[in-house]
This record gives C-alpha cells, sequence and structure tokens, in this order.
C-alpha cells in the first residue's frame, strides 16, 4: 500500500490513526526520512492512556501487555490491572510497547517515500 506520514501536536490522534489494522505499521515516532525512504529508529510506540479502552482503541489496548511499559498511571489495588480513568496523578498518563505487539506491524520498520503527508490539527474526536 502507500506509504502515510502524520504529522500533529501530542493528542492529535497520529498513533491511534497510525495503528489502524488495515495499514502496515513502520512506528507512530521518530522516523527518519532518506532518499531511499522512511524507516523508524523507535522501535515501539508511545501512545497516550487517558480513558484507554477496548472498544475504543483495540489495538493500543492489546498492546498493554507483558513487556509493555506504562507510565504515569493507577493501578487496581486488588486487582492490579491499570485504571485508564483515574488521572490523579495526571491526565498525562503514556503506555509504551514493542512495535511486533500490533497486528499488521511492518517488520523491519523501513518503507518507500509517502505518498500522503498529512498534518493534524484535532484530535480523534474533534476535541481540540
Amino acid at each position: 500500500g502507500d506509504m502515510t506520514v502524520f504529522f500533529g501536536l501530542s493528542g492529535t490522534g497520529k498513533t491511534t490513526l497510525s495503528a489502524d489494522p488495515t495499514r502496515a505499521l513502520i512506528g507512530d515516532d521518530e522516523h527518519v526520512w532518506t532518499k531511499d525512504g522512511v524507516f523508524n529508529i523507535e522501535g515501539g510506540c508511545y501512545a497516550k492512556a487517558i480513558g484507554l479502552t477496548e472498544a475504543n482503541e483495540p489495538d493500543i489496548f492489546r498492546a498493554v501487555r507483558f513487556g509493555a511499559v506504562a507510565e504515569n498511571v493507577v493501578l487496581n489495588p486488588k486487582t492490579k490491572a491499570i485504571d485508564f480513568n483515574d488521572i490523579t496523578m495526571t491526565e498525562n498518563t503514556r503506555v509504551a510497547y514493542p512495535l511486533s505487539y500490533i497486528d499488521g506491524a511492518k517488520i523491519p520498520a523501513v518503507a518507500a517515500h509517502p505518498k500522503n503527508i498529512i498534518f493534524l490539527t484535532n484530535d480523534a474526536y474533534g476535541d481540540h
């Protein structure tokens, strides 16, 4: 398929859109664009976790498992599960996970020159 690059500020939907299972994902951040194409140097993804549910972002939700890193999150004291709605510490909760945790990830994370370059100015829900 065609290579697409999403640009935008934090919270504009880059990670959500790049995790689309119909796309071959090479990463959600930290890319290098050369005369030969684009490649990812990060090896994973870094997503906002606030309000994360399997219903609204299934691929990202399922990527939060052993080997992923969660930051600024609160765990349920009984189940030890992440409470994605708890903003006691901060609303800037994040999860980082290997690229291989996303179905459809392209490994090695190398692609041709982008055919589409999209600058996002709203989040995925139009809230900004």
